[in-house]
Formats: C-alpha cells, sequence, structure tokens
C-alpha cells in the first residue's frame, strides 16, 4: 500500500538518514583510524595516499622474518578438506607421489611435498590462511634457476629474478603442470628426492626474504595488491 507523507516529512526523513550515514561513517573512519595507529601509522602518514602506501610497505617488510625454517610434522587437518583430496587425487593421476607434510615457522603455513620420477619436478599442496589450499609446482635447471607456478591469483607484488613465480590462476593441477612444461621443458637430471625438494624450498623462500628486505614494498605494489583485494572482496576495502 502506497502511504503519501508529504513533501516537508520526506524531507526531515531524508535528513535523518543523512546524519545518521554520516555519523556511521565518522564512527568507521575512527576506527579504521586506530586500527592503522595500532599497526604502526601516524597522523603524518595519513595525510595522503601516496605516503599511507608508501609507509604501508614500510610496515610490511618491518614484519617479515629474518627466515624460516621447514619442520616435519605427522599430519596436517587442512582448511578446505574437499579442495585437498581433489588435489591429492589429480596429482596421483599425473604421476607424483606424496612425500612428507612441514610447517613453515614462523608463519605457520603447511606445505605437502609430492615427488615425481620426471626430472627436477616436484609439486606441493599448500595450506595458507591467506589463499588456503592451492597447488605449486617447481622446476629447476642444471644452473639453479627455478620457475615456479601456482594455480592462485596474482598478488600485486613484484617476484624475484631471474626465478620465475608465477601466478596462473585458478586452474586445475593438470593445467598448472601443462603451464610448468611450456615455460620449461625437463632437462635428463637428477630426480629430486625429498630432502633436496625442501633445501631447495626452504633455501628459495628465505632467498626471496632477503630480497624483498633490500628493496622494499613500493606504494605502487600495495596500491596494487589494494586493487585487487577489492575486485574479490570489496566490503574490505573503503
Amino acid at each position: 500500500m502506497f502511504i503519501d507523507l508529504g513533501p516537508g516529512l520526506v524531507l526531515i526523513l531524508l535528513f535523518v538518514a543523512a546524519v545518521g550515514w554520516w555519523v556511521r561513517e565518522q564512527i568507521l573512519a575512527r576506527a579504521r583510524r586506530r586500527r592503522l595507529f595500532k599497526l604502526g601509522f601516524t597522523a603524518e602518514d595519513l595525510r595522503s595516499r601516496e605516503q599511507l602506501f608508501k609507509r604501508w610497505g614500510e610496515i610490511l617488510v618491518e614484519k617479515l622474518p629474518q627466515k624460516i625454517s621447514l619442520t616435519e610434522m605427522a599430519s596436517h587437518s587442512w582448511s578446505i578438506g574437499a579442495k585437498y583430496s581433489e588435489t591429492a587425487a589429480t596429482l596421483e593421476s599425473l604421476g607424483f607421489r606424496r612425500a612428507s607434510i612441514f610447517v613453515a615457522s614462523p608463519q605457520g603455513w603447511v606445505v605437502e611435498f609430492w615427488l615425481t620420477k620426471r626430472p627436477q619436478l616436484f609439486a606441493k599442496i599448500i595450506d595458507s590462511s591467506q589463499r588456503g589450499v592451492y597447488t605449486e609446482m617447481t622446476v629447476i635447471d642444471s644452473e639453479g634457476s627455478v620457475v615456479s607456478i601456482e594455480n592462485t591469483d596474482p598478488c600485486g607484488f613484484k617476484h624475484r629474478e631471474p626465478d620465475t613465480w608465477v601466478h596462473a590462476g585458478l586452474i586445475s593441477p593438470a593445467e598448472l603442470l601443462a603451464k610448468v612444461l611450456q615455460i620449461r621443458t625437463l632437462e635428463n637430471g637428477q630426480i629430486l628426492d625429498l630432502a633436496g625438494c625442501v633445501r631447495l624450498y626452504e633455501n628459495s623462500v628465505n632467498e626471496y626474504l632477503v630480497w624483498r628486505r633490500s628493496v622494499g614494498i613500493s606504494a605502487d605494489e600495495v596500491n596494487n595488491t589494494l586493487k585487487l583485494l577489492k575486485k574479490k572482496r570489496p566490503e574490505i576495502v573503503h
């Protein structure tokens, strides 16, 4: 049923709604400022978007660990059990065999190594608080250069060269393997064992951390990452 409220009452209701929206926005803005201050931002950092992103990058670098170490664990309760089971079955069909599970400290992400008889190639199923369960395949050439491809969306950050680290998007492990073989033909090299794969992965992460601390995280990288996050989850970026 339509009820005519009259123009005067409509204007009053619109004014009340506008005031309510403004108050809510002010409260949210103050709450966001308090969260930023707790993270280490200053009032000066909030004066411009460029300065905010620059400081954000500095804080992210400050929070990076000096190094990570991998510790073997007996079992793991995967955050997305169905996705893990499907991925494991696919890797087995592609000729990979499950090895061992490790936890990366201090961050606490989990990585399960999968080996194969193909030279210089191995796969990992990773469980991360930020990205959930995903697959990464790695191949190394005779000179030690590494190519890693994972089935995740782009992150917005630069990656270290000459190593290649590719976000291939949300594709299957079979498609991931095909992309690896497109980028690098497997040579008649060494069949990697578990110890070699663990050492390679740990060293690669730690070399990346050294490189990242040396180059920092730019305002553009922070901005790119926020744009990607906003596309995926617009409610978390205001």
